[in-house]
């Protein structure tokens, strides 16, 4: 976990831009990483003969995989500045100059949201290009650097506020708000939902959106060792998607493991896939461990395709697809 710490500053920005510029992303399909179940129901979900492929390498640090409503694949690469578009054959730039765009989140429409890093705040972005900033600050300060977002059949839209944007991290003598908040936006009216966590990233609805979930870790002390809590929690929401309740959903059963909790996404039947120490792993929604995807770069995030019919997965330099059989 304190690769995964490191490897979020800014030495990772520096890294992954000599890296963009000696190497053209490019297409390189093989099978590759494997899947490791913890009870049979996993194989109900990831079925056995399941494909996992590289489908593109040599990006600089990739996040924020989201579908268009038509179907193709977008994705950031923050290191790199670039929102791509995958046609199926190549990786095209959809959009240069990203402010380091993080997570992403189609409308609809076709509209795109986008969590900046770089201008700290949460964008609007037209079908034409036309970018529109709808939150960066709350109650008088800047946020952090907005990391993740997913929004309500409503129009609320959930977002994390962790510091990984910023060079100093926590310390960042840009930094201004005094905590990593999980928020609401509704309306353009932003209300701050939990303020306790030290490093919210992803976060995800339920089907139904009765729960909302976040992914966070806690640096703790053991023995004169600094030691890191993976866990998820999961706030259950009343009907104006208001939080009532709050819980630690699940907890990793290793945090040593290469990864750490970022991107997540759930299935159209309530089960959790969580980017997390040891690679993808897949949770029913009671929170039982069913299985993991092991890959051979941690994955950073996920989007799952319209009838659960494939998965594709950033994971730092790479992006890979999963085939559900």
């Amino acid at each position: 976990m304190k690769k995964f710490l490191s490897l979020r500053g800014p030495i990772l920005f520096l890294i992954g831009g000599l890296l963009l510029s000696s190497c053209k992303a490019k297409v390189d399909t093989h099978p590759v990483g494997e899947l490791v179940p913890e009870t049979d129901q996993f194989w109900e979900v990831v079925p056995q003969g399941s494909v996992i492929e590289r489908i593109g390498i040599n990006f600089g640090f990739t996040e924020g995989p989201a579908l268009h409503p038509k179907g193709y694949l977008v994705f950031s690469d923050i290191s790199g500045n670039t929102i791509y578009k995958w046609t199926g054959k190549k990786f095209v730039s959809l959009r240069d100059s990203s402010n380091n765009a993080n997570g992403l989140l189609f409308m609809h429409g076709g509209e795109l949201l986008a969590c900046e890093q770089g201008s700290r705040s949460i964008t609007w972005i037209s079908s034409e290009g036309r970018v529109t900033t709808l939150v960066d600050s709350y109650k008088g300060r800047r946020l952090n650097s907005p990391n993740d977002l997913c929004r309500s059949s409503s129009g609320a839209i959930y977002f994390t506020d962790p510091p990984w944007g910023l060079p100093g991290l926590n310390d960042d003598p840009q930094k201004e708000l005094p905590y990593s908040g999980v928020f609401m936006l509704v309306n353009g009216k932003t209300t701050l939902i939990d303020s306790t966590l030290s490093w919210p990233n992803g976060i995800a609805l339920s089907p139904d959106e009765k729960y909302l979930y976040v992914a966070n870790m806690e640096i703790i002390q053991v023995e004169e060792e600094e030691q890191y809590d993976v866990y998820w929690m999961r706030y259950t929401l009343n009907d104006n998607g208001r939080v009532v309740d709050r819980q630690v959903f699940f907890r990793a059963p290793d945090s040593s493991l290469p990864g750490g909790p970022d991107g997540m996404k759930v299935d159209q039947n309530g089960n959790l896939f969580v980017t997390g120490p040891g690679g993808i792993l897949v949770l029913d929604s009671t929170g039982n461990h069913l299985g993991t995807i092991s890959l051979p770069i941690p994955a950073t995030n996920l989007a799952i395709g319209p009838g659960n019919r494939e998965i594709f997965v950033t994971a730092r330099s790479t992006i890979y697809r999963i085939t559900l059989k």
